[in-house]
């Protein structure tokens, strides 16, 4: 008797899963993604020309962050100010903070002149130094914000996570709502400020 209503559960169960599996609406790979087009050919498909912004630096509009404290947007054509190396960075005529005002450029900020790597060595013991302690466990380590005159060797590389605006109509329509804390930071960066809330700056 025991063993009948197992079976009987089993029957049940069974039948209720191939009912749902039967009701299971089927969907296109096509409509998955952006593409219209057959994910298995490429025949057809001819990518978007790129075109980007014409307008000469100083003569653009300022495009808004995408949220806080987000790399800003070229608004700017860029010909002949790439590559940029540690040597020849034209960004750095019209934005360096002092000129960039009289430019009407965007200034760097403060985050780009401090220098959050601790200088760090191996002692012959295998002991590794950081800003000439000795540290056991290098996540113990409060990691210290040194400001420079200078840039940062590690921000030098500004096409590393500015780029300029590109011009589209294919693009997907962009739903995310930005909220910002506080007034202008669309436009300006406070990245320093909140950093420092939780780093030792040497001054």
């Amino acid at each position: 008797m025991k063993i009948t209503k197992i079976a009987l559960g089993l029957f049940t169960a069974a039948t209720v899963f191939m009912v749902g599996c039967s009701a299971t609406q089927s969907v296109s790979e096509e409509s998955l993604g952006l593409r219209s087009t057959s994910l298995y050919s490429e025949v057809d498909v001819i990518p978007v020309k790129t075109e980007y912004i014409k307008n000469a630096a100083g003569e653009s509009q300022l495009i808004d962050r995408a949220f806080e404290n987000a790399p800003p947007m070229i608004p700017h054509n860029v010909e002949g100010m790439l590559p940029i190396t540690i040597n020849n960075n034209a960004c750095t005529g019209c934005h360096t903070p002092g000129v960039a005002e009289s430019m009407n450029a965007t200034a760097i900020p403060k985050s780009h002149f401090t220098n959050f790597r601790p200088d760090t060595s191996l002692a012959k013991n295998g002991r590794i130094t950081k800003e000439g302690k000795e540290v056991t466990n290098t996540s113990d380590f409060k990691v210290i914000g040194k400001p420079l005159t200078k840039v940062s060797g590690t921000r030098f590389n500004c096409s590393q996570c500015h780029v300029p605006q590109t011009i589209t109509g294919t693009a997907p329509i962009n739903e995310f709502q930005v909220n910002f804390r506080t007034q202008g930071h669309n436009k300006k960066s406070n990245l320093i400020d909140n950093i420092n809330e939780g780093v030792n700056t040497i001054k």
